[in-house]
């Protein structure tokens, strides 16, 4: 049997902002969105810098071990969400 819970059992008012007093990291704030889109910019340059590591390195096991520790961080963040 399970029940759903009402986040207000869980969860206090304005959970989705920062501590009181910080008003910058706000969810969808600007602050937040430019974070965000730096994040993402690093993100792409890792895996350009990767992938570019793999054409230049005709090593199979270094590819391999490479190749098997993307999978594993793609499958770690895809179960986190």
């Amino acid at each position: 049997m399970s029940r759903e819970i009402p986040t207000e059992e869980y969860m206090q008012d304005g959970w989705d902002s920062g501590p009181i007093g910080c008003h910058h990291y706000k969810r969808g704030s600007r602050h937040n969105k430019i974070g965000m889109w730096i994040m993402w910019l690093f993100y792409g340059i890792v895996l350009i810098q990767v992938l570019h590591a793999m054409t230049v390195i005709p090593f199979f096991p270094i590819t391999f071990t490479i190749l098997s520790g993307l999978f594993f961080i793609c499958y770690v963040a895809w179960r986190a969400t």
